[in-house]
């Protein structure tokens, strides 16, 4: 009789495992791609596609570009992500070439939030690589938690730079797809540069694409505004993960508490 609870009980508990692991579907990423020169119809037809395909928002007669996010203008170039984590804007000699930085974001809707490119600034004689991009490698959803996971390695960055840079969030994403209120409710391995940030109070998503100079390049480029400081971090200690949990609601809540539309985690190790 032992014997047979014994087994009912493990049982019992690789079904739960299995069940947890069935929850939670693996996003595949799109690749990044070179958006300079583009239309801005080029650009929003290829937002609207990975919308609408994708498998967490995918919905064809509700989806639309939010013109407060997609304030792009035709033909401008975007800044490019090995232009920028490899020469910076002051030692590249063409901002726009190559596969573009916010491309990752835009092509991808399932990053609610994503991180902003480091520029060169930081480099001294390690050189660079595709682990400054800081790209997620791995992504789930879970429907039952309603939450998308996004998995760092942030370690292959470390080591390769050696230093504990400031990261700074984007969340263009987010507020695209209607998600107007955030709050970080669980912050493990991480300080804010401010001491007023989205952990301490909810916060309004604000982001979005158009021309600016801060690029460098005669006429400006689409990149991506504002610089938001409440999403200015570091991580404490590089030995340990560091992550983020990050409740989104499209109407303001009365308290931090209150249930999410959306769940978000960002998991650097």
């Amino acid at each position: 009789m032992i014997c047979k609870t014994v087994l009912l009980f493990c049982s019992a508990l690789v079904l739960t495992a299995f069940s947890a692991r069935v929850r939670s579907e693996t996003i595949q990423l799109s690749p990044m791609e070179e958006f300079s020169g583009l239309n801005r119809d080029e650009i929003l037809k290829k937002r609207i596609f990975a919308v609408k395909t994708s498998s967490v928002f995918g919905n064809p007669d509700e989806y639309a570009p939010s013109g407060n996010v997609f304030q792009i203008e035709d033909g401008l170039p975007w800044i490019g992500a090995h232009e920028i984590t490899c020469f910076g804007i002051k030692g590249s000699k063409d901002i726009g070439r190559g596969k573009s930085r916010e491309s990752v974001g835009i092509l991808n809707p399932e990053l609610l939030f994503v991180i902003n490119m480091p520029a060169f600034s930081f480099h001294s004689t390690t050189g660079c690589s595709e682990a400054d991009y800081l790209i997620p490698y791995r992504v789930y959803y879970n429907r039952t938690e309603n939450t998308i996971s996004a998995y760092i390695d942030y370690t292959s960055f470390h080591r390769k730079n050696n230093i504990l840079f400031s990261i700074i969030l984007e969340d263009a994403n987010a507020r695209d797809l209607g998600y107007n209120y955030v709050f970080a409710d669980n912050v493990k391995n991480i300080r804010f540069k401010e001491n007023a940030n989205f952990s301490t109070e909810i916060t309004q998503t604000s982001g979005f694409f158009h021309r600016g100079g801060s690029c460098g390049a005669a006429g400006g480029c689409n990149n991506y505004s504002p610089y938001e400081s409440r999403y200015h971090l570091y991580l404490k200690d590089p030995q340990y993960p560091a992550s983020l949990h990050i409740k989104l609601w499209k109407n303001r809540p009365a308290d931090p508490s209150d249930p999410a539309d959306m769940n978000y985690e960002l998991i650097l190790r």
